[in-house]
């Protein structure tokens, strides 16, 4: 009498389970995983408190505003919590706030546009639908009187 094959499959099972669970463990935002380049500076080298400014990053530049993320100083900030950054002029506007999977992260508003920083994983058809435009694929804007 042949023994069924349970537990390969159990295996097989397991295995895919353990798969998906990796594919969910991964970064929230992956620009944030690539190496500093010299393009990910901010031009105006500020104190900025709580950021860490080896972590910024350049995501996007529209009419002389250019557009950055970076994480929080440790000790500053959730382990999710991700800022955005508006570089204009002679300031930086700054934004702090949670960045989880699937929703709108930190949020800048000004006199011409919304920003909004985007995980990796959200639907950005639903940000269209809002008026928003893909600066980058972590980074949306729409103009101030949209709101």
């Amino acid at each position: 009498m042949r023994r069924p094959l349970v537990r390969p499959l159990v295996l097989v099972a397991g295995a895919l389970v353990l798969l998906g669970l990796a594919g969910c463990a991964g970064p929230v935002l992956g620009v944030l995983e690539q190496e500093q380049t010299e393009q990910d500076q901010l031009t105006i080298r500020t104190d900025l408190d709580g950021v860490d400014l080896e972590s910024t990053r350049f995501l996007a530049e529209r009419d002389g505003v250019e557009y950055f993320v970076a994480r929080p100083v440790a000790g500053t900030g959730t382990e999710d919590t991700v800022c955005l950054l508006v570089e204009e002029g002679i300031g930086v506007g700054l934004e702090c706030a949670p960045l989880t999977r699937g929703e709108v992260g930190a949020t800048i508003r000004d006199s011409r546009v919304t920003a909004v920083l985007l995980p990796d994983d959200i639907d950005r058809n639903d940000l269209a639908d809002e008026g928003f435009e893909l600066l980058h694929p972590n980074l949306a804007v729409r103009p101030a009187g949209a709101d």
